[in-house]
Order: C-alpha cells, then structure tokens, then sequence
C-alpha cells in the first residue's frame, strides 16, 4: 500500500514538473537554443577512470490530444529509455569515465528523494540563472548545489559524480494538428508539441553542480536509436571529461 501511494505522488509530481517545465522554457526565451554551464575542466577521482552513477533519467512522452490535453504515452517513453541507456553508454566511454546505471525499480528512498529534488532545482537554474528571473543574491555566480548529503549515494556505489536528466518530449495528435491549422488560419497561436530537457553532473564529495545544461527544440528523437545518439551528444555538450573528447 505504501509503495503504490508512494508511485502514485511520483506521478503526480512528475506530471506538475512537466507542466511547470514547459512554462518555463517558454518564460526563459530558451525555445529553440541550447544553455551551458561548465565548473571544471576535467573529472577528478583517485582511480584512473572516475565513475559516474547515472540516475534513473527521468525521460517522458506524451501525446497532445485535439484539446491540447498532454497524455503520458507509456510506449513511447519505454523505447525513449532504451534507446537512450544505449546511447549514453557509448558517450561514457567516449570521455573514459565508468557509468553505472541505477535501476529505477530498485532505487532507495534516498536516491528517489535527490531525483525529485534534481527536477525543482533544475527548473529553479533555468527561471533564475539563464532566465529572467535573476537572484540578486547570486550575483549571476553559479553556486547550486543538491547538498553535502547526496556523498551517501557516492558511498554506496563507490561513485565520484552523480549524472540526472529531466527530458520531456510532446507529440502531436492528428487532431491538435488540424485544430492547430485552424487556428493559425483564424490568426491564433496553437502549440503542436515540443521537446527540452536538460542534465547536471554533481560532485558526490560536494553536492555542488558543476555542470549543467539545457536542450530544447531540435534536440534529437529518442524514440529512434540514431536520434537517441544525437540526442545524447546535444545534452551532455562540454561535460567535463577524463580524457580529450
């Protein structure tokens, strides 16, 4: 009983965080660019390729109904993950880092806990770092930070830096196509779906985020294999490596 009121508040926040994103991205004038933050230069660890524990990426697809209600498409996002996990793999040793992957169905609480809090502080980098939203108390200075205690996470998995991907894709429907056409012909705007996302390494010693980056339109197709790879290239652009990229 507990695990499912525990699924069900994921979903619902899943489905808040989705919303919210997009607004986001629309509010931030970040619609068709991508937006870069690199703290160091190269990975640090004690053996001769760090590792990096891969959160379960937090990828979903939706449909957008005639009414432009956001549907959660379960097959879609399946062949999303998979592609994606295959893709991500070969980036990893592209840079010579060790990439463990987390099992989403065998995620602790903890792990969970710093997943949620992944999303709020990524879409909190977006409204008040790349857009318009400025915290006087920054400065424009990029000091975010999951906190001290995620270094419980890099204990467990024997791990130097934490990878998390927020990654929302919105497909069209036949229907909200013609609705958008018909709308456009009347003079009005109508959204016929979009896709963004972005990802942050953490320092496991630290907590602090010491790279981050966001992707929007044209980012690649997850549901194909080819545009998975382009996708994976897009979204982890200038992450610091081990090795000359």
């Amino acid at each position: 009983m507990q695990n499912r009121k525990l699924s069900k508040r994921f979903a619902q926040v899943n489905l808040h965080l989705a919303a919210t994103f997009s607004m986001l991205i629309l509010a931030t004038g970040c619609a068709t660019t991508g937006s870069n933050v690199q703290q160091i230069d190269r990975l640090e660890s004690v053996r001769e390729n760090p590792k990096i524990v891969l959160m379960p990426p937090d990828i979903r697809y939706y449909l957008l109904t005639a009414g432009g209600v956001a549907e959660p498409h379960a097959e879609w996002t399946a062949a999303a993950e998979e592609n994606f996990a295959v893709a991500i793999d070969e980036y990893a040793k592209s840079i010579g880092t060790d990439l463990k992957i987390l099992d989403e169905s065998n995620m602790s609480t903890l792990e969970n806990r710093y997943e949620e809090l992944h999303s709020a502080v990524g879409m909190t980098v977006i409204a008040n770092h790349f857009g318009m939203f400025k915290l006087p108390a920054k400065n424009q200075q990029f000091d975010w930070s999951l906190g001290p205690q995620i270094s419980e996470i890099g204990l467990q998995h024997d791990a130097d830096y934490a990878l998390f991907v927020y990654y929302r894709d919105y497909q069209a429907s036949g229907g909200r196509v013609a609705f958008a056409i018909l709308a456009a012909a009347a003079g009005a705007a109508s959204s016929i779906g979009s896709e963004s996302g972005f990802a942050s390494l953490v320092d496991l010693r630290t907590g602090d985020i010491v790279w981050f980056n966001v992707v929007t339109a044209g980012s690649g197709e997850l549901r194909d294999k080819e545009g998975a790879a382009t996708a994976v290239a897009k979204l982890f652009k200038d992450i610091p490596a081990n090795q000359p990229q």
